[in-house]
């Protein structure tokens, strides 16, 4: 009898743990909606086999886009006019030498329609991830930049995405 009630007790448990998250106005994260301006987008960055390139050639069909290989009448541009990482030194020991670091990612980027007019004026995005640098530690630290440019090259993409939503949703 009290296998059956098991069940129906981890149910009922698992919704009053639910109802706290509803009520704080958690929900999980959805693709961005772009305007009907940006149903067909070329995507132009110097580097196209950049990351960036990359992450958004997959991530704008999943909000609705296709990505075309060509400018065109009703294609708007996604133009990259920056792109690029940086490592800042945070902090220096007292042996001189660098001991906490800064990884920035710097983007410029602005949207045209098919005739060249400005769909999302010019925008800047700069992200950045701070790490410690333990020289007892040196392929660590490699193994740890490279993940960290890592997230940060698909934070982007991300950041990139909902600052088009954004921008279009106030333009409305």
């Amino acid at each position: 009898m009290t296998l059956r009630r098991t069940p129906f007790a981890l149910v009922a448990l698992l919704a009053l743990l639910a109802l706290p998250l509803a009520a704080c106005g958690f929900h999980l994260r959805r693709e961005a909606e772009l305007p009907p301006s940006m149903k067909r987008v070329h995507i132009r960055i110097a580097d196209a086999s950049s990351a960036l390139a990359k992450g958004l050639a997959k991530a704008l069909p999943r909000s609705g886009s296709e990505v075309v290989d060509t400018e065109g009448p009703d294609v708007a541009t996604l133009r990259f006019d920056a792109n690029t990482f940086s490592t800042d030194v945070l902090s220096v020991g007292g042996n001189a030498r660098a001991t906490e670091y800064a990884l920035r990612y710097h983007v410029e980027f602005e949207v045209l329609d098919g005739t060249g007019s400005v769909i999302v004026p010019k925008q800047t995005i700069e992200l950045s991830r701070d790490f410690t640098f333990d020289a007892s530690q040196a392929l660590g630290v490699a193994a740890q930049t490279d993940l960290l440019t890592k997230e940060l090259q698909q934070d982007m993409v991300q950041t990139v995405l909902r600052r088009l939503e954004a921008r279009t949703q106030a333009a409305h």
